[in-house]
């Protein structure tokens, strides 16, 4: 139960998602460094990443007496984070960062977010103190 709440918490899922591995055709780096470097421009996959970590980290440290809208920020958040990585992907038009699937490092590094994401997703509707799902 431990590992899941780790797992499970807001801050791992921003962590696994800021290291995650692009590998281009000459250099490579963490998505974090890439998404600071569209930021200046206000690239799509560096705004939707700022919206989502700013959503967990409201839906953290500010509402901590509504449980919905908790569940609400943090759902609202995961899918700022996914579409980002999305919109990073679509956008590269000419296939620069298409050794991010191939090498098997940065596919880990991908997969160990999606199962972190998932657990981030199965913690935000099961509490953990009465053990039961919590719909909205």
């Amino acid at each position: 139960m431990k590992l899941f709440k780790i797992l499970s918490h807001p801050y791992t899922l921003i962590i696994c998602f800021s290291l995650i591995l692009i590998s281009g055709e000459q250099w490579g780096g963490f998505y974090a460094f890439y998404l600071l470097l569209a930021l200046p421009y206000g690239g799509v996959h560096s705004l939707l990443a700022l919206a989502g970590f700013f959503s967990l980290l409201v839906s953290l440290h500010w509402v901590k007496n509504h449980l919905v809208l908790q569940q609400v920020l943090n759902v609202v958040g995961l899918f700022f984070l996914i579409s980002s990585l999305y919109y990073f992907f679509d956008n590269d038009k000419s296939h620069y960062n298409l050794g991010t699937f191939q090498e098997p490092v940065s596919l880990a590094s991908i997969i160990i977010t999606i199962c972190v994401s998932i657990c981030f997703l199965i913690g935000t509707f099961v509490t953990p103190a009465r053990n039961k799902v919590i719909m909205l």
